[in-house]
């Protein structure tokens, strides 16, 4: 029993000393920063992401629907590298960019911590600017609906050997400015 007494007042000893050990060598071990980072960088490659497929057409429900798609993709680990715009490239893109930019990380922000799931887990979602008239279900994607997308059939830049799989952000834009929320646009195409 004395034993015992002894190592575990020892072990004690040891952990009341690391904090002295590191503190003295100047060593500091702060968490907190850490994951500020690490969801700062997070926010960062969505807040590119989102400038990337940005139009000054998109209404901000459109805008919401966007960032939650891409905190899927994310989360999902399925955010692609070639969805990025710089942010200086973005600001000489457009006259009021820094204004816009602003707007999308403020957005990134708010809503971080939200995403869509399909069975409880994160999901990809394809997304292209314009469909062929309608999107398509594949067993790839059981999430997604076939749909049709007459907006897109009337927008500059139509083809009808566009994108089927995955999600018009035109549509979806048309749905959000014809007053639907972010999350009934998307139940337009999702069948989550």
């Amino acid at each position: 029993m004395k034993k015992k007494i002894t190592g575990l007042l020892l072990i004690l000893a040891i952990m009341a000393a690391i904090p002295l050990v590191f503190s003295k060598n100047n060593i500091k071990i702060d968490t907190k920063n850490i994951f500020q980072n690490k969801t700062s960088k997070k926010n960062e490659l969505i807040s590119s992401a989102a400038a990337y497929y940005f139009r000054e057409s998109y209404s901000d429900e459109t805008l919401n629907a966007l960032i939650l798609i891409l905190n899927s993709n994310y989360k999902g680990g399925k955010l692609s590298k070639n969805e990025r715009i710089s942010k200086k490239d973005f600001l000489k893109k457009y006259k009021n960019g820094s204004i816009y930019y602003s707007k999308i990380e403020n957005k990134v922000k708010k809503l971080s911590d939200r995403y869509i799931t399909y069975k409880n887990k994160a999901v990809y979602i394809p997304l292209f600017n314009l469909s062929k008239g309608y999107t398509e279900k594949i067993k790839k994607y059981p999430y997604l609906k076939t749909c049709a997308c007459p907006w897109d059939v009337q927008a500059k830049g139509f083809n009808k050997k566009s994108e089927s799989i995955g999600i018009s952000l035109n549509s979806l834009n048309a749905l959000c400015k014809n007053g639907e929320s972010c999350e009934k646009a998307l139940e337009h195409f999702l069948d989550i």
